[in-house]
């Protein structure tokens, strides 16, 4: 009986809708959205900007050749041990570590007191933040493991919007996992106060390459 009343009700209310419509005469064709044009023309100096607003520290480098002795630098600079856990397949391997030989690469998973490399598939000038595909010699738990990851990023790779990041993943195939990093992990939920590294890395340092 109570399927029957469904039907019953779902029946009328189909009939309302449809004199609606038919009152209304032609179905209206609304615009597509398009996202408003960034503020400046330089995406790579908006995105520096906002990524930096966000807590992230930018780092500019002329090369990808030059993030060995980047790395090493800044970790020296922190005060941090000079190592860095990268996955034994990743591409980021053939980099020049011999440039910087005080600097121990590790294969291991990172903990929270350990620093990690990664590269950005590609950034959002919009809102500073980092996109990054699911990739096999990439884990994505490596995003939520260190307590400081240094990001490798193209100036080519940087879009204007989100909306632009998802055309390209949907073009390519959606991957199984889209991880978004704006600046470090934090979380206001304890008593209102700003806890950085809740749920990943306290520390985010971006090296953005020409």
């Amino acid at each position: 009986m109570a399927r029957a009343k469904g039907r019953t009700v779902s029946g009328a209310r189909e009939a309302i809708l449809s004199a609606i419509e038919r009152s209304r005469g032609s179905r209206v064709t609304r615009p597509r959205y398009r996202a408003p044009a960034p503020a400046v023309n330089d995406l790579s100096s908006l995105f520096a900007a906002k990524a930096s607003a966000e807590g992230a520290q930018v780092e500019a480098i002329a090369s990808p050749q030059d993030v060995p002795a980047a790395i090493a630098s800044a970790l020296d600079g922190a005060n941090a041990p000079p190592r860095l856990h990268l996955p034994v397949n990743s591409p980021l391997r053939a980099l020049p570590w011999d440039g910087a030989p005080g600097l121990a690469v590790l294969d291991a998973a990172p903990g929270a007191d350990d620093a990690a490399l990664a590269a950005a598939d590609y950034a959002i000038a919009e809102t500073g933040t980092l996109v990054f595909f699911a990739a096999r010699e990439r884990p994505a738990s490596w995003h939520f493991l260190p307590g400081r990851e240094f990001v490798l990023l193209s100036r080519a790779q940087i879009l204007p919007a989100l909306e632009d990041v998802l055309a390209l993943a949907l073009a390519q195939g959606m991957p199984s996992t889209l991880n978004l990093v704006t600046g470090p992990s934090r979380t206001g939920d304890i008593e209102q106060t700003m806890e950085m590294g809740a749920h990943g890395p306290r520390h985010l340092h971006i090296l953005l390459c020409d």
